[in-house]
C-alpha cells in the first residue's frame, strides 16, 4: 500500500502540470487569453490614426452612394432646412483637404470651423469629437494623407433662409454645443469610461439614436431612446426591456455591433448597416465590449415606435395574414429567408425577432424591400439583399411588409401602398 501511494505521488507530482494545462477552468483560461492577444493584435495591426478613422466613422458619412472612397458628396437632409453634402476629405489640394494645416483640421473636427473660417453645419459631429484630443485629430489627419488624392467639387449646400447664411450656425452651436473634452470618471471602472468616451465621442452614437428638439439639436431628457437617420429609423438603444436593449444579452449585443447580426434579433440594415462594415467591425473585441457596458448604464427610456397613424380606409386594404402577401413572401423571399424564416444560411437571413419586422409601422422594412441591403463578415464574406423595386407595385410591397410583420413579429402591420410610394419617389432622387 506504502508503495502504491509513493507511486502515485510520483506520478501526479511529474504529470501535475499537464492535467492543469488540459483542466476546463484553465482551458477556458486559455481561450481567454488568446481572444485578449487577438484583439490586441487586431488593434496593433492597425496605427493609431487609422483605427480612430475607422471608429470615427468618417468613411460612411464622406463617401457617397456609387461615388469614390471618402471623394464626398452624400447628402444629408436637414428637417425644415434643406440639404448638405459631405465633404471631399482625400488629400486633393484643390478639393481635398490637403490645403487644411494641422490647426484648421483641429479646429474643423472639434469647433465645426473649417478652412479660412468658414463654418461647418452641424450635420458634422463636432460637438462629439470635442472628446477626442488633438493629437488623436493629428492621427486621424495623418491617415487621410496617406489616403489616395481625389479631385470631386461636392455640390454646394440648398438651404432655404436663414439655415442658408452660415452665421446662423453660431446660434445654434450657443443652443446645443454641449462637447467637452472627455474626462474621466475615477468613480466608474476604465471599460465603462472607454465605452462613453467611444460612444459619446468618435462612434457619436446619439447622433442617430437621440430625437432632436425644435433647433434640430439633440434631445437630452430622450437621450439614445431612438430617433431617425435619412429618413431610417434608428432604434432605442436604452436600457428598456420592452423598446429598447434591455432584454439582449452582453454577448447578443457585442455580436450584432461587432458582425451586424445575431440569432433571434436580426440583421442591420440601412446607414447601421454601413456603420458596422466601416466603422465597428473594425474595432477590438474589446472597445465592443466597453461600448456595451455603458450602453448597459444608461438609464431606461421607453418610446413607442409601433403603430403609424393610419386612416379605417386605408386599414381596409392592409394585408392580413395568409392572403395576397404570404403568397408573395413564398414566391419571392423564401429563397433565402425560408417559409420558416429561419435563414438559409443563418442568421444573416434571419427574420424572426427582428426590430425591422416588429415595428408596425415597417419603415425600416420597406426601405430594406425597395433599396436591398449588404452585410460583410470578414470571415464569411459579404451577404447581400437585392432591391426588389422593379417588378412589384406598391401595393404588393406592402402586402409583404404587414404579411412579415404579422407572421414573423406576431403584430399588425400597418404599411400602406401610399407609403410604399412615397419611399419609392424618395429612392428614385437619389
Amino acid at each position: 500500500m506504502i508503495q502504491f501511494i509513493n507511486h502515485f505521488y510520483r506520478f501526479t507530482k511529474k504529470n501535475y502540470y499537464q492535467y492543469l494545462f488540459l483542466s476546463p477552468v484553465f482551458m477556458g483560461l486559455q481561450f481567454y487569453v488568446l481572444i485578449s492577444m487577438a484583439a490586441d493584435k487586431q488593434e496593433h495591426s492597425m496605427n493609431k490614426g487609422e483605427y480612430l478613422f475607422h471608429a470615427s466613422g468618417c468613411e460612411y458619412c464622406h463617401t457617397a452612394d456609387q461615388g469614390q472612397r471618402l471623394a464626398g458628396g452624400r447628402p444629408f437632409y436637414i428637417s425644415r432646412q434643406g440639404v448638405v453634402y459631405s465633404s471631399n476629405i482625400t488629400p486633393d489640394v484643390q478639393t481635398g483637404i490637403q490645403r487644411y494645416t494641422d490647426d484648421e483640421f483641429v479646429r474643423a473636427l472639434q469647433k465645426g470651423i473649417g478652412h479660412k473660417g468658414k463654418r461647418l453645419y452641424p450635420v458634422m459631429p463636432y460637438t462629439a469629437y470635442r472628446s477626442m484630443k488633438r493629437e488623436d485629430i493629428i492621427a486621424i489627419k495623418h491617415y487621410l494623407d496617406k489616403q489616395p488624392s481625389i479631385n470631386h467639387k461636392v455640390p454646394d449646400k440648398n438651404m432655404v433662409f436663414p439655415y442658408n447664411m452660415r452665421w446662423a450656425i453660431r446660434f445654434w452651436n450657443f443652443i446645443n454645443y454641449t462637447g467637452e473634452n472627455f474626462q474621466e470618471d475615477p468613480k466608474k471602472s476604465k471599460l465603462w469610461n472607454r465605452g462613453k468616451f467611444l460612444t459619446e465621442g468618435p462612434e457619436h452614437c446619439s447622433y442617430c439614436h437621440t430625437p432632436v428638439n425644435w433647433s434640430n439639436g439633440r434631445s437630452i431628457i430622450m437621450d439614445y431612446s431612438g430617433g431617425s437617420f435619412q429618413g431610417w429609423t434608428a432604434y432605442n438603444i436604452t436600457t428598456d426591456e420592452d423598446t429598447g436593449i434591455g432584454a439582449w444579452s452582453d454577448i447578443d449585443l457585442e455580436q450584432y455591433l461587432s458582425k451586424g447580426y445575431v440569432a433571434g434579433h436580426g440583421a442591420v440594415s440601412g446607414p447601421m448597416a454601413e456603420i458596422v462594415n466601416t466603422s465597428l467591425s473594425y474595432l477590438t473585441l474589446k472597445d465592443i465590449h466597453a461600448i456595451v457596458i455603458y450602453l448597459r448604464s444608461l438609464r431606461s427610456v421607453e418610446k413607442e415606435q409601433g403603430a403609424a397613424k393610419i386612416s379605417v380606409k386605408e386599414l381596409e386594404v392592409v394585408e392580413p395574414s395568409h392572403s395576397h402577401g404570404s403568397h408573395l413572401f413564398s414566391s419571392a423571399c423564401t429563397n433565402c429567408h425560408l417559409e420558416n424564416g429561419e435563414g438559409k444560411q443563418g442568421e444573416y437571413e434571419s427574420l424572426w425577432g427582428s426590430r425591422t419586422a416588429t415595428v408596425t409601422c415597417g419603415n425600416n422594412l420597406v426601405k430594406v424591400i425597395l433599396e436591398g441591403a449588404t452585410i460583410k463578415d470578414s470571415r464569411l464574406g459579404s451577404f447581400e439583399m437585392p432591391s426588389f423595386k422593379d417588378g412589384y407595385n406598391d401595393q404588393d410591397i406592402a402586402d409583404i411588409a404587414n404579411y412579415i410583420i404579422s407572421h414573423f413579429g406576431g403584430r399588425n402591420g400597418h404599411v400602406t401602398a401610399e407609403q410604399v410610394k412615397i419611399e419609392r419617389n424618395a429612392l428614385e432622387k437619389k
